[in-house]
């Protein structure tokens, strides 16, 4: 079960300003209920926004009033914007730069929150002053009980498959979708960190493939599902 993200009413929001033109604002987006969604479960949209004169950041993370699952997805977010606050500290873009400020941003599209697992898919895009931004895809996945963050193991079981296996199914169905635009196919070799990254739904498990791990960035993020047995 997906639940697609919508706008909802602002219900509890923070507003701070610092001196030198900074800004922060952290709010929280509730969703109505939505009826497809396991009993008893709930989902909110975290924002935090913050601006000075040499970035922008513009952060939307899920939360699923789980404490512990929501305090990994919390954690995950600052550790991500605090590499880029690390990054954008030696001063602003370039003159030539297209924008006059770094950017960073996060967003999902989509939670699932069934009887076991809560998962979301979480993208953070970030622009640095080069030709384009860089998108990153985070799939956030946990046993609902426990708050355990699900292993790459979890999700192979999930699909009754071993990686070898399922790295030669990614590999054809790759290569019958991306013909020659395949750059790097050892990106799909069976490697755990070549399928770190995956998003557990109620019916499949898709695996997700980086910007330029397999194509060019024309090309995008590739993804490849598998059907849940479990």
């Amino acid at each position: 079960m997906l639940v697609y993200m919508n706008r909802a009413l602002v219900i509890a929001a923070v507003l701070v300003v610092l001196g030198g033109g900074y800004a922060l604002y952290k709010g929280l987006t509730r969703l109505p209920s939505v009826s497809d969604v396991f009993s008893g479960a709930r989902v909110a949209t975290a924002t935090e926004k913050e601006e000075t004169d040499t970035y922008v950041v513009d952060a939307k993370y899920p939360q699923f009033d789980i404490a512990s699952i929501d305090a990994n997805i919390e954690a995950v977010v600052e550790g991500a914007l605090t590499q880029f606050k690390n990054d954008v500290a030696l001063g602003p873009p370039p003159p030539d730069s297209a924008v006059s400020q770094y950017e960073f941003q996060s967003m999902f599209d989509s939670a699932y929150v069934g009887p076991d697992v809560v998962s979301a898919k979480l993208v953070f895009s970030t622009y640095m002053g080069g030709a384009h931004g860089i998108a990153s895809i985070y799939g956030l996945n946990y046993d609902r009980e426990t708050g355990r963050e699900l292993t790459l193991d979890d999700a192979l079981a999930m699909i009754g498959l071993s990686l070898t296996e399922v790295a030669e199914r990614a590999k054809a169905e790759l290569t019958a979708k991306l013909g020659s635009d395949i750059i790097s196919p050892e990106g799909a070799d069976p490697t755990p960190e070549n399928y770190a990254t995956f998003i557990v739904g109620p019916e499949q498990v898709t695996f997700v493939f980086q910007v330029y791990q397999i194509a060019p960035y024309a090309a995008g993020p590739q993804e490849v599902s598998f059907t849940r047995v479990d």
